[in-house]
């Protein structure tokens, strides 16, 4: 998730302590070929008179161009786009403090360390790069008939929390977030090489409860032969023998597998069969591999079903988010 923020946030932690790796995979969209245009957008309430009005630029990955959004309509729609509307009132309050959380963070290491891909947009809507975002016309199509008792939910979700962000030591945090973790979330030193010390590993156990929480695919020899041989990776002989032993963390997500007689990440793994989290486990048995995934995204922060499950439980919204960023504070601006 959010290729673009993770790489200023690294080049910002490199100067105090050392280079860290961040999350690869998606591709950050800076060969735009589509002009940028710009617009605004006119949804979303006034704030306040004491407090001046705030807006976020959005680039649309799929036309290039810029809307500029009120950051309260902006909230909305990234909370939209990013959590069922069926979720718990506190989950989704827990939703819009990370969204905006997130957004500003992205907009402050935008400020210090200018992404070119960027053009003048502060943020993408695409939740490849950073976080998705929905305008109130997309939403009206997503949820049709259902568009008035959605939008009125969430609304009044983010009107509560409108304002608050989270902190660690004074700075604006990272908030990232995934659909589903493995049962516990991921570290971000696992994945990203560097210790995050409010993205630590915490129990998630709501998450087993969620439909979505166990995915398998099946592979024949020549599928997975073509599919891991586009990773530089040779298979040759037995096909049994493909499969070697798998590193993993503590909290079952795998770091490296021995394919052939070659280590190959995690992350490359997952991204070259297209499987849907780091928590897996490939087995070969009558001509074919399964591979069985645990947990939905890459497990770091918050889980957004455990947020629900929390929310059920009777937790507010602040008791989910101090859960998931460990150590973090809750501020109001």
């Amino acid at each position: 998730m959010r290729t673009n923020l993770i790489i200023c946030i690294i080049i910002a932690l490199s100067m105090i302590l050392c280079p860290i790796a961040a999350l690869g995979g998606e591709k950050s969209g800076e060969n735009r070929e589509k002009p940028t245009e710009i617009s605004t957008q006119a949804d979303g309430n006034a704030e306040s008179a004491d407090k001046p009005e705030k807006y976020i630029s959005v680039l649309s990955q799929s036309s290039g161009s810029i809307s500029k959004v009120k950051m309260r309509e902006y909230v909305i729609g990234s909370v939209a786009a990013e959590m069922s509307p069926l979720y718990h009132t506190e989950a989704l309050k827990a939703q819009a403090v990370a969204s905006y959380t997130y957004a500003k963070k992205t907009k402050e290491q935008n400020e210090k360390h200018k992404d070119s891909s960027l053009g003048d947009a502060d943020i993408t809507d695409s939740p490849a790069i950073h976080q998705g975002y929905l305008s109130k016309s997309d939403r009206k199509k997503k949820w049709g008939d259902n568009y008035e008792e959605y939008e009125k939910k969430i609304e009044a979700a983010v009107d509560e929390v409108f304002g608050c962000y989270v902190t660690y030591e004074g700075e604006t945090a990272l908030t990232v977030y995934h659909s589903i973790s493995a049962g516990t979330t991921q570290s971000a030193k696992t994945l990203w090489g560097t210790d995050i010390p409010y993205l630590i590993s915490v129990e998630s156990p709501g998450d087993k409860l969620s439909p979505d929480y166990r995915s398998e695919k099946s592979f024949s020899e020549s599928e997975f032969k073509n599919l891991i041989e586009k990773c530089s990776v040779t298979l040759t002989g037995n096909a049994e023998k493909w499969v070697g032993e798998a590193k993993k963390d503590e909290t079952g997500y795998v770091s490296s597998q021995m394919l052939g007689s070659t280590s190959v990440s995690g992350v490359t793994i997952r991204d070259a069969l297209g499987l849907r989290s780091l928590c897996f486990d490939i087995k070969y048995s009558g001509s074919k591999f399964t591979v069985v995934c645990l947990g939905y995204g890459h497990g770091i922060g918050m889980s957004q079903y455990g947020a629900d499950y929390m929310a059920r439980q009777g937790s507010s919204w602040q008791e989910i988010l101090m859960h998931y960023y460990s150590g973090a504070d809750i501020v109001n601006e």
